[in-house]
C-alpha cells in the first residue's frame, strides 16, 4: 500500500474516532461513492432455534410436569447432600402436556450444545436427564424403572401392638445408644384410634372405602385433581413458596367430620405423623401443651427412588399406601387425660394441626431399626409443627457452619408444613398438607395428604401462577455508522423476559397469562445522548398492557405511560440521564395464549431528528421502524444492502450492537463497564471475541466467561 494511501486512511479513523467527544454524529463527515462494503454474513446471533423434544409418559404424571434446561449439570453433592446449585441458572423452562409430553421449536443460547433436563416433579423419579442438540433438535426421554418399593401386602408381618414406648423420640430426645435424654418435648402420644403392624407400621384403623359416607373419601376423579395440584405446587428442586408455608392450622367453618387421605411422600425416611386440635384464640404456644393422637405410625410408601445406590433404604419397611384413609375422631375431654367421650364430629372453629416426627419409626427397638439409619436417627433430630413456633431441628456439633446438609437450621420454630387449596372446577375446595422432614431442603414434599369434606376448612392460600425467566444482555454502539471504538458499552440493557403461566381447566395445560419485559440500563462513559426504544411484536392482541419502571435505587414499581407510536414504546429519550431505570412492559391475556402466540421485543437505540425521523441502531439484520432515517444505511462503516433487506452490518468482525442469550449483566459488571475499560476494544477485554467472530459462532461461543487477565 502507498503512503499516501496508509497516512489518508489514518486521517480517516482518527476523524471517525473523534466523534465520540462530539455530542452530534456528523453524517456528512463520511462522504459517499466509497468502494464496496461486502457485509459479514455472520449475525453475531447468539440464539438457536431447537425442536426439542421431553418425554415423561412413561410416569403416571397424572398431568403436565414442569421442566427446566440447563446448559451445564446443576446438581452438586453426593447422595442424600445432592442439591441444585442456586448460582447455576436454568436457560429455558415450560411444562408439558397433561401426557407427560413436550415437542416444540424453542429458542436456546448458541452455546447450549449439551442439554440438562431436570425436574423435580412428585410422579417423575427420573430427576436429570442429558441430551445433545443434532442438526437442530434435541430429545430427552424418560424411562420408569417401575415401583421399587415391595408392596405393603408383601412386608413381612409382625403383631398388632399401639405401644409407642419402642419409639422413644416421639417425646424425648435421644443419645446415640438410644436412651432417653433431656426433658420431654412432647407428651406422650395417644393411640385410641386402634393398633397397627409392629413391623410395617401399617394401621389397623384404615376406612373402609366402601362402608363409608362417600363424601368422606376422593373419587378417583378427586384424587387426579389432587395430584395435579400436588405437581403443581411442589418442586423438589425448589423451595416451597412462603406464601403457603406462612399460612395458619386449619380452622373448621363448621361442625364437621374430618377425614385424612395420604397421597404419598418423596422421602426414604420412615416418619411418624400425629394430629392434635385446639379452639380458635387458644393456640398452644409450647410443645408439651400439644395432645397428640397417632395416625400413621409409619409414613413411608415406598415411591422414593430418587438415588439409585440408596433404593432399598427403607428396607421393605413401608406404612401406607397412596389413597390410604383414616377418619380423624374429637375427643372433648383430651386436655385431662379422659378418653372416654368420643365424636366423629369436630365443633366449628376448631383448629387441627399435625405433627410429623422424623424418622419416628425409624427408632423402634433393636429388632427394628432399618438399617443404616441409627446415625441419621440422631443427626436430624427434627420435629415438624404445623403450628408456627412449635417445630424444632437441632444441627448437631460440628455441622453449624455446613450449609448441607444443614442448610435450613429452624431456630425460631417455623412451621415444617405447607397448606393449600386444590379447587375444583366447579369451585369446591379441599385442604392439602405437606410436611418437610430434615433441614437440608425446603420443598415440602416429604409427606403430603388431603382432608375431606370439601369446603369443610376456612380459605386456604389458591395456587399461584408459575413464573418462567430468560435472561439476556443487549450491547450498542452509538456511532454508527461511523467506525466506532467497539467497546459495547455505550448502551448496555440487561434484559428479562417473565412469564406467568396458569393451568387451563379445560384442556389440563397450561397457558401464558402475563408476560413481562424488563430493560435495566447500564453504560460506560459517553457524551452522545442516546434513547432506548422497544418494537413490541405481537400474534394475539393482548387483553391489557401496562407500563411500568423503577427508578434507580428503588425498589417499587411506578405505574407510567410511555410514549409510544403503535407497536413502538420510547422508553427513555436519554438513557444517560435515567442510567440504572429498570423499564416493564406488561403483558396480560384473560384467556392465556400458547407458545406460539407469545409476543416478543426487540430493543433499540434512537435518536430523535427533524421531519418526525430517528437515528436507530438495531442487533444486525434486524429491521428499523418506519422513521428510520434510511440516508444513514451504506455511510461510514455500515454496510447494509437496503434493497435486500439487510440492516445494520459491516465487514469486520466487530458489530455495531448484539444480544448474548441466556446471560445477565453480572458478566460484564467487571469489564466493559468499568471507566477504566471505555473505549478499550471488545477482544482486548475477552480475547475469545475475535475467535467467535471468525469463526460465525461455530467456537468460543462462551467467550464473555473467559475476560482477559
Amino acid at each position: 500500500m502507498k503512503k499516501s494511501t496508509m497516512m489518508l486512511l489514518t486521517l480517516m479513523s482518527v476523524m471517525m474516532f473523534s466523534c465520540k467527544d462530539k455530542d452530534l454524529y456528523d453524517p456528512n463527515a463520511v462522504k459517499p461513492g466509497e468502494e464496496q462494503k461486502v457485509a459479514n454474513t455472520f449475525d453475531f446471533s447468539t440464539v438457536q432455534d431447537v425442536m426439542l423434544t421431553v418425554d415423561y409418559s412413561a410416569f403416571n404424571t397424572h398431568g403436565p410436569v414442569f421442566f427446566s434446561i440447563y446448559h451445564e449439570n446443576p446438581f452438586v453433592g453426593e447422595g442424600e447432600d445432592e442439591h441444585l446449585d442456586e448460582n447455576i441458572k436454568p436457560i429455558y423452562e415450560d411444562y408439558t402436556d397433561k401426557s407427560g409430553r413436550f415437542n416444540q421449536t424453542v429458542e436456546l443460547p448458541a452455546y447450549a450444545k449439551h442439554l440438562y433436563v431436570v425436574t423435580g416433579n412428585f410422579f417423575v423419579t427420573e430427576r436429570l436427564m442429558e441430551t445433545d442438540v443434532q442438526n437442530g433438535g434435541a430429545k430427552a426421554t424418560a424411562k420408569s424403572a417401575g415401583t421399587r418399593a415391595a408392596s405393603r401386602a408383601v412386608t413381612r408381618r409382625g403383631a398388632q401392638t399401639n405401644d409407642v414406648s419402642k419409639m422413644p423420640q416421639l417425646s424425648f430426645n435421644v443419645d446415640d445408644n438410644g436412651n432417653k435424654i433431656g426433658e420431654r418435648v412432647y407428651q406422650d402420644w395417644q393411640t385410641p384410634l386402634g393398633t397397627w403392624d409392629d413391623r410395617s407400621g401399617a394401621p389397623s384403623y384404615l376406612i373402609d372405602k366402601s362402608k363409608v359416607d362417600q363424601e368422606l373419601i376422593f373419587s378417583d376423579e378427586d384424587m387426579e385433581g389432587l395430584y395435579a395440584t400436588v405437581s403443581q405446587v411442589l418442586n423438589a428442586n425448589k423451595a416451597c413458596r412462603k406464601t403457603y408455608r406462612d399460612h395458619e392450622d386449619l380452622v373448621l367453618d363448621k361442625a364437621s367430620e374430618v377425614t385424612i387421605t395420604m397421597l404419598g411422600g418423596s422421602t426414604c425416611w420412615n416418619s411418624s405423623l400425629g394430629y392434635y386440635y385446639y379452639e380458635v384464640g387458644k393456640e398452644p404456644t409450647d410443645t408439651k401443651d400439644l395432645n397428640i393422637i397417632m395416625l400413621f405410625p409409619n409414613t413411608q410408601d415406598g415411591n422414593w427412588a430418587r438415588f439409585d445406590s440408596r433404593k432399598n433404604d427403607y428396607n421393605g419397611n413401608i406404612g401406607v399406601n397412596r389413597g390410604d384413609a383414616i377418619q380423624l375422631m374429637y375427643y372433648p375431654n383430651i386436655a385431662d387425660g379422659d378418653l372416654s367421650v368420643v365424636s366423629n364430629v369436630f365443633p366449628a372453629n376448631t383448629k387441627i394441626g399435625f405433627i410429623l416426627k422424623s424418622h419416628g419409626w425409624g427408632m423402634q427397638g433393636e429388632d427394628y431399626v432399618i438399617k443404616g439409619f441409627a446415625e441419621n436417627d440422631r443427626k436430624y433430630n427434627v420435629w415438624g409443627a404445623s403450628t408456627p413456633g412449635l417445630s424444632y431441628c437441632k444441627v448437631p456439633a460440628g455441622f453449624e457452619n455446613k450449609k448441607s446438609p444443614y442448610q435450613y437450621p429452624n431456630p425460631d420454630g417455623d412451621s415444617r408444613s405447607a397448606k393449600f387449596a386444590y379447587k375444583t372446577v366447579d369451585g369446591g375446595k379441599y385442604a392439602i398438607v405437606s410436611f418437610e422432614d430434615a433441614c437440608n431442603d425446603e420443598d415440602y414434599d416429604d409427606v403430603i395428604f388431603a382432608l375431606k369434606p370439601i369446603n369443610a376448612f376456612k380459605p386456604l392460600p389458591e395456587i399461584e401462577s408459575d413464573r418462567v425467566v430468560t435472561e439476556g444482555v443487549y450491547a450498542f454502539e452509538d456511532l454508527w455508522p461511523a467506525q466506532g471504538d467497539y467497546d459495547m458499552n455505550d448502551v448496555v440493557v440487561d434484559f428479562k423476559h417473565e412469564r406467568e403461566m396458569t393451568r387451563n381447566n379445560t384442556t389440563e395445560n397450561f397457558k401464558t397469562i402475563y408476560q413481562t419485559f424488563y430493560l435495566t440500563t447500564y453504560q460506560n462513559y459517553v457524551t452522545l445522548v442516546s434513547g432506548l426504544a422497544l418494537k413490541l411484536n405481537t400474534k394475539k392482541k393482548p387483553t391489557s398492557i401496562v407500563m411500568k419502571k423503577i427508578a434507580s435505587g428503588s425498589d417499587d414499581e411506578e405505574t407510567v405511560t410511555f410514549e409510544n407510536d403503535g407497536s413502538i414504546y420510547y422508553l427513555t429519550n436519554d438513557v444517560k440521564a435515567e442510567l440504572g431505570t429498570t423499564y416493564i412492559l406488561e403483558l396480560f391475556y384473560k384467556d392465556g395464549v400458547g407458545k406460539d402466540d407469545l409476543a416478543s421485543v426487540e430493543p433499540f437505540i434512537f435518536r430523535k431528528e427533524a421531519n418526525d425521523q430517528e437515528w436507530e441502531v438495531h442487533i444486525p439484520y434486524e429491521v428499523p421502524t418506519a422513521k428510520m432515517d434510511f440516508s444513514y444505511f451504506g455511510k461510514g462503516d455500515d454496510a447494509s444492502k437496503v434493497s435486500d433487506n439487510i440492516f445494520f452490518v459491516r465487514s469486520g468482525n466487530y458489530p455495531f450492537a448484539f444480544y448474548l442469550a441466556g446471560v445477565n449483566i453480572d458478566a460484564f459488571k467487571d469489564t466493559i463497564l468499568l471507566r477504566a475499560n471505555e473505549s478499550k476494544m471488545i477482544d482486548k477485554l475477552y480475547p475469545d471475541f475475535l475467535d467467535w467472530s471468525l469463526s460465525k459462532g461455530t467456537e468460543k461461543e462462551q467467550w464473555y466467561l473467559s475476560p482477559a487477565r
